[in-house]
């Protein structure tokens, strides 16, 4: 699915409404419908009071429409006009007379205006400002927002929580409408999976309002959110005439005596792949417990007991995956040197290899391109350096990017896959990811598909996308705060399954 700008949001608005023969009005009337169904399934039985906030634009509009279909449910609505400037676009003039019309209370609101008293049972629905916004909102817009946020009541936001830009985060002094649900139109957009948001979203939904498919897909952009549609795109299914040679043989180099569990993790993940064999080099002292874990990896002889060391291979490996639970030792150093001078096709390079990469800048030179880096927020950093504010990130990573002519996989709760100007986004996931060795399954999961002949931006993409959807299974079973890495595993076939339905 396309994320788009502002200004081809109201391109693809203005020619769905030529194409379809509609009016703008009759594109409103539709949208507002969309989320009113939603809200009759959200909005609590024993509510006191709906309060819409309507800017004069048409996101304005899209709240006094749903104020309408609310009040025909027989809701109890109070529309805020938020009036910022004195004139209204034609189709919020025409849905505020209807509401004048059916008698809905209905308050001005402006810098000398105050509001009734609100309490937090209350639902407040956000359509001051919608993806136009471009400048800061001004003073007494700003007070609102911070005034309804403190009370937190039930917050429901249309296309985008007002003071959100969709170019840039707000400063320190701008408020944003803090969201309980957000109803974003048609696409998603980028502003929505940063995590300098985090606090205005609350769950998204993105609903299809019917806009004209054909010219969305004519569309140029270079965001791209992966939902499941996506990722069905990228998936192959297996030929009944096959064998394990036709998928490939990943190597996973990792481990260290400390942390062995973490390739043990990784390799298990790497099996759950589909790919045809699986061989780990680690530590010696750990060969036994990898058998007892998973007597399906083969084992590469290591010269050392505790630490990972560089051997040449008897056989050319199709994947290799490095860094997980090797440490920053002198001994890892040195191996992870040799592994990256002497490999000559992309690899899959994690944990302690980007702590290793980022600490020795000499070995930024040897990274083959077209490699997988996939970094947490604090491995980012030491990476690319600090950044002021996500968009600042995503613009540093892109140059990392570019520099290198690698793929960075950032693992966020919205994981970003960037390679160069592109930017794709993890539409998969949950809180209860945020658990070690999480990351040491993602990477097995994306060594074994690009041991499958996937490009490593496919296995990126789609590893990113099924390392999430596991988890995201794993929770239909238990509580955020109860799941492990190894739960990912066990529900990775079922992610490949979904994938087929």
């Amino acid at each position: 699915m396309k994320i788009l700008g502002a200004s081809q949001l109201a391109e693809l608005d203005q020619l769905s409404i030529d194409r379809q023969n509609i009016s703008s009005w009759d594109l409103m009337e539709r949208a507002s419908r969309l989320v009113f169904m939603r809200l009759k399934s959200i909005l609590p039985k024993s509510l006191c009071k709906v309060y819409i906030l309507a800017g004069p634009g048409n996101n304005g509009g899209d709240g006094l429409a749903i104020a309408n279909f609310l009040t025909l449910e027989g809701v109890d609505v109070e529309v805020i006009l938020v009036n910022f400037t004195e004139k209204r676009s034609e189709d919020n003039q025409r849905n505020l007379h209807r509401l004048k019309d059916a008698k809905v209370k209905i308050i001005d609101f402006n810098t000398a205006s105050k509001l009734s008293k609100m309490t937090s049972e209350d639902v407040v629905i956000d359509a001051i400002f919608g993806v136009g916004l471009n400048r800061s909102m001004p003073d007494f817009v700003q007070d609102l927002i911070q005034y309804i946020n403190s009370m937190s009541p039930l917050s429901i936001s249309i296309d985008v929580p007002s003071g959100m830009f969709l170019d840039r985060i707000p400063t320190a002094n701008e408020q944003v409408f803090q969201s309980d649900f957000t109803y974003t139109f048609q696409t998603p957009k980028l502003s929505l999976f940063l995590p300098d948001y985090a606090n205005s979203v609350g769950h998204l939904d993105i609903i299809d309002i019917g806009l004209d498919k054909e010219f969305l897909n004519s569309l140029s952009s270079n965001l791209t959110y992966v939902d499941s549609k996506a990722a069905k795109k990228l998936y192959r299914l297996r030929s009944r005439f096959s064998h394990k040679g036709t998928y490939g043989h990943a190597v996973l180099v990792g481990g260290s005596h400390l942390m062995l569990g973490s390739i043990i993790l990784a390799a298990k993940s790497c099996m759950r792949s589909g790919v045809g064999k699986t061989s780990v080099m680690m530590p010696n002292k750990a060969h036994l417990t990898m058998i007892q874990h998973q007597p399906e990896v083969m084992l590469i002889e290591n010269s050392s007991s505790n630490f990972i060391s560089y051997q040449s291979l008897e056989f050319k490996p199709d994947s290799v995956g490095i860094g997980v639970g090797i440490g920053t030792s002198t001994e890892a150093f040195e191996a992870l040197k040799s592994w990256l001078v002497n490999s000559k096709s992309p690899l899959v390079i994690d944990a302690d290899a980007l702590n290793l990469i980022a600490k020795h800048k000499s070995l930024l030179d040897f990274i083959p391109k077209k490699s997988i880096l996939t970094p947490h927020p604090g491995e980012l950093k030491r990476l690319i350096g600090e950044w002021k504010d996500d968009f600042d990130k995503l613009k540093k990573i892109k140059s990392f990017s570019k520099k290198l002519n690698v793929i960075v996989l950032a693992k966020e709760a919205y994981s970003l896959c960037v390679y160069k100007d592109q930017i794709h986004v993890n539409s998969t996931g949950n809180s209860g990811m945020a658990t070690a060795g999480s990351g040491d399954v993602l990477t097995g999961l994306i060594t074994g598909l690009l041991a499958q002949k996937y490009s490593s931006m496919e296995s990126a993409i789609l590893g990113m996308f099924l390392h999430g959807l596991a988890g995201d299974l794993a929770l239909k079973l238990m509580s955020e705060e109860s799941l492990i890495a190894s739960d990912l595993i066990d529900q990775l076939g079922h992610s490949f399954l979904n994938l087929k339905n």
